[in-house]
This record gives structure tokens, C-alpha cells and sequence, in this order.
């Protein structure tokens, strides 16, 4: 592929300048790279799973390629800037920071959260600060969409509330740091679990009455629409269909 060319030249370009050196957007956010993160994350944000906007959404880089929020003597991993294993698809929300705003139906304002710089580590003292560290032990706190499974991490509640594992510290601080609590994606999350509801319910009465192929091809359609990993806030559905009782199915 001729990006992985363009990404190869320009990784040398940024070792040879080191700190001063000055990320080319053009290079991570160019088309090829877009139209492969849309495809491989089924064109959702890989971080809360919403739907990917139409009209922009951002390459963001989970190690931060300019400067670190929480060490400010870091001049940003901007060797890993044109990687592509430090890609993800995200939505502006998760990504930049970005003000709560009042909904009709809860009117206060919220804060302003969002990842930005942020890439909180268990131990400061075994921060990457430059391309010769060893970044396998670095202990990173968010939750990787690809090496970890960030989907048993984390609890939701009927009214589509998210909530970490108790005693998990990387789903905590992956809640705050894409500001997974904010108020719009709290009400999708909560109308995609009420559809589920509804349809595991009907499923239920469905078993006692209608022939079983019948269920099964409806279960099936289901599966497809609410489960699977192309569908929006699939996390969230599996973890109803996993505890039911909770949610009154």
C-alpha cells in the first residue's frame, strides 16, 4: 500500500528531527487511512461506538503525537505520528475537549472533558520519553480498542448510565478521559438499550407461542442489527442480554 510508503518516509523524517519536529496532517489523516479506519471499526468512534459523523470525525492518535497533558516536559510520542497501530477512528466528542451541553431534558451544564493531550500511565517514572524507550512496559491507564476489551470493563444501567468494573482503574479512567458520561451519548445509549429491552421481550413470549424456526430467524435478525460488532453501542446490548434480570427482561 502506497501509505504505508508515505508513512515509513515520514517516520524517518520525524526521528532525524526529533522534538522540533512538525506532524504533517496530510500524512495520518490522508484518505487511504480514513476509508481503512472507517471500514475496520464497522464506521463507528472506537471509543464510545457511536455512529461516525458524515461530515468529520478525527484520526486521533491514542499516544498523543505533540505534547502529553500530564507531563509537560514531554514533547509529545511524535515518533509514533504516521503509525498506524497508533490510529483510531474517534468522534470529535471523545477526542477533543469539549463542553457538556444542557438537553431538554437535563438542563444543566455539564463539564468540559475530552481526550486532547491526555495519556495517563500507572507510573510516571516508566513514561516513553523518547523512540528508544520501551513502550510494552509502560503501563498506559486508557483502555486499548485493540489489545484490551474494553467491553468487559465497563457496566450501563437502564437509563444508559456507564460505569467501570469496581476496582478497575483503566475503565475509571477511560470513562473520564473520553468523557464516556457526557449527556447525548447517555440518551442514545439509554434508547438503544430500551429497543433491546423491547425486542428481548418479545422474543421471550414469542418462545411459548411461535415455532421455533421462526424464532430463531428473528433472533437471528436481531443479533445481526443490536449485537454484532457493526452494530452502534453493541457493548452496551451485550451486557442487557448478558444480566437481563436488570434491566426486567
Amino acid at each position: 500500500m502506497a501509505w504505508f510508503k508515505l508513512s515509513k518516509e515520514w517516520t524517518a523524517e520525524a526521528l532525524k528531527d526529533g522534538p522540533s519536529h512538525v506532524v504533517k496532517n496530510h500524512v495520518y489523516g490522508h484518505d487511504s487511512v480514513k476509508i481503512a479506519l472507517e471500514e475496520l471499526f464497522h464506521r463507528k468512534c472506537a471509543y464510545c461506538e457511536t455512529p461516525l459523523s458524515e461530515v468529520g470525525w478525527d484520526v486521533e492518535h491514542f499516544r498523543p503525537k505533540g505534547r502529553v497533558a500530564e507531563r509537560p516536559d514531554h514533547p509529545g510520542y511524535y515518533w509514533l505520528a504516521y503509525t498506524w497501530q497508533n490510529f483510531y477512528p474517534s468522534c470529535v466528542p471523545c477526542n477533543q475537549s469539549r463542553q457538556d451541553k444542557p438537553t431538554w431534558d437535563d438542563p444543566v451544564t455539564g463539564d468540559s472533558a475530552g481526550k486532547a493531550d491526555q495519556f495517563p500511565v500507572e507510573d510516571e517514572a516508566l513514561r516513553v520519553m523518547d523512540p528508544t524507550g520501551y513502550l510494552a512496559g509502560e503501563g498506559p491507564l486508557l483502555l486499548d480498542p485493540c489489545t484490551d476489551r474494553p467491553e468487559q470493563s465497563f457496566w450501563y444501567t437502564p437509563l444508559g448510565e456507564i460505569e467501570p468494573v469496581p476496582g478497575d482503574s483503566r475503565a475509571t479512567a477511560s470513562i473520564q478521559v473520553f468523557h464516556l458520561t457526557r449527556k447525548r451519548l447517555r440518551d442514545r445509549r439509554r434508547e438503544q438499550i430500551e429497543s433491546i429491552v423491547v425486542l428481548l421481550r418479545l422474543v421471550g413470549r414469542l418462545r411459548q407461542t411461535d415455532a421455533p424456526d421462526r424464532v430463531a430467524q428473528i433472533e437471528s435478525e436481531i443479533e445481526a442489527k443490536f449485537f454484532s460488532d457493526s452494530a452502534p453501542f453493541a457493548g452496551a446490548a451485550r451486557f442487557v442480554r448478558s444480566d437481563p434480570d436488570a434491566f426486567g427482561v
